[in-house]
């Protein structure tokens, strides 16, 4: 037993890069939008191990424009507020320390993070799920499930992405089938429209994937299969819901939780019950409409929430040509919604993350975050599904500024496909030096201001 622990440690020894970036998942999953210290030290962690590696298979189309982004950020800081801290720039440097680190891997490590990401993602899940039981059955209160992100449509999107990439380790022989119905049934208790829209396209953009190798009779029953597995997780999820949150009785839903957790149990079977009968499949996968219909039905605010965003982003646009270059700052958008006259949003962000960010930080990082957008959707990988849910996410929310899913869609990009350019070991320790004393600014400020 003695040896089978010392080889475990040992193993996590070899792969501590790895088991870094994933501490760096989990750490940025629970800040939210950011913690300046937090984010400094871990990020002065990512670069302590980024700088033991000697070379990065990066994409360029998505290393530059990350890097133009992070300095237009820190640009637009320093105009508005007279220093650098006092915006995204530093804690959205993570987001380039999280990619380079994830370039650094070789193939059995991107294999190794594929299988972290989803696992983290399904414990997520599960968290959410149980909170959401106990509330409900204990306690008596009843909600959209809000799970350790604080927010339903950022819980929503982050299972919704680590669905997609429990998806790719599928695909690859992975034993992670149990760890499925707890991203869709969590996912489904966040009653997050947009994550529902999001979900769809990453479905289409996998669905195009296929059809690239396979026949359309195949894609077709790879779809079907999909769909079916959705409609199942997703169904249980809501009809967890509904018992906790719809009836006079919210113990009920801890029935409704027995059933989610029997259907875990023998998911592995279903799995196999719907390869062996294709048209069992198609007819559960229409029957996906009813618990779409369902959805909408147990939150009818969502079309007036959509109406109000829309309206939002039209009030962005009318502070998009104020300062083109570095925008008008920071954090200043809400102060301008404020005192515009017109209806006031109350939220920090424009729920449209491109046209947030070239409101407040300029046209430059704007290009810079198009250009990632569009080389992700263009470069084949197994990320992509996920990364266009996560980018039509962001389209109508701010899911982007959440640091920990915007860490999972950027480990997705660069861990789990290796780059066509190589960095030699001079030019990732060099990177790593840059982030690591942009890292150690913010620490000193934040220890100054506290």
């Amino acid at each position: 037993m003695f040896l089978r622990v010392e080889q475990g440690l040992m193993g996590l020894v070899d792969c501590y890069t790895v088991v870094c970036i994933a501490v760096g998942l989990f750490v940025l999953s629970l800040v939210g939008v950011g913690n300046l210290t937090v984010v400094c030290l871990l990020g002065l962690l990512l670069c302590l191990a980024g700088f033991t590696r000697q070379a990065a298979q990066v994409d360029l189309w998505i290393l530059l424009p990350l890097l133009v982004y992070d300095l237009a950020c820190l640009a637009s800081s320093y105009a508005a507020h007279g220093e650098i801290v006092s915006g995204y720039g530093v804690t959205h440097g993570i987001f380039l320390a999280i990619y380079l680190l994830a370039a650094c891997l070789e193939e059995d490590e991107r294999h190794m993070l594929k299988r972290a990401c989803a696992l983290w993602t399904g414990a997520a899940g599960a968290f959410g799920i149980g909170q959401f039981v106990y509330l409900a059955a204990v306690q008596g209160r009843s909600g959209r499930m809000s799970g350790l992100l604080g927010n339903p449509n950022a819980m929503g999107i982050f299972l919704v992405l680590g669905w997609f990439v429990l998806l790719c380790c599928a695909e690859e022989g992975g034993a992670l089938s149990p760890v499925e119905p707890l991203l869709l049934m969590g996912a489904a208790l966040t009653l997050s429209m947009g994550s529902f829209v999001s979900m769809a396209a990453g479905i289409l953009v996998m669905l195009a994937d296929k059809k690239r190798t396979q026949s359309w009779g195949a894609t077709f029953q790879y779809g079907c299969r999909l769909l079916a597995k959705a409609t199942l997780g997703m169904g249980t999820g809501l009809l967890i819901y509904l018992a906790g949150a719809w009836t006079d009785v919210p113990q009920s839903c801890l029935f409704a939780a027995a059933y989610g957790a029997v259907l875990i149990a023998l998911w592995r079977s279903y799995e196999r019950f719907l390869e062996a009968k294709p048209r069992m499949a198609a007819l559960i996968a229409g029957l996906g409409t009813l618990v779409a219909a369902a959805a909408v039905v147990a939150r009818p605010s969502a079309a007036a929430t959509f109406a109000e965003r829309l309206e939002m982003m039209a009030s962005g646009l009318r502070y998009l040509t104020v300062n083109p270059l570095l925008g008008v700052g920071p954090f200043q958008w809400r102060m301008l919604d404020l005192s515009d006259g017109g209806t006031y949003f109350n939220t920090w962000h424009i729920h449209n993350v491109v046209l947030h960010v070239g409101v407040e930080m300029g046209w430059i990082a704007m290009a810079a975050l198009v250009l990632v957008i569009l080389r992700v959707l263009r470069r084949p990988s197994p990320g992509r599904a996920a990364a266009a849910a996560f980018l039509v996410h962001n389209m109508m929310d701010t899911s982007f500024f959440y640091l920990g899913i915007t860490a999972l869609a950027l480990a997705a990009a660069g861990g789990f496909r290796a780059g066509d350019h190589r960095l030699g070991g001079a030019a990732v320790k060099l990177l790593f030096a840059l982030l690591a004393g942009l890292f150690a600014c913010g620490l000193c400020f934040g220890a100054i201001m506290s």
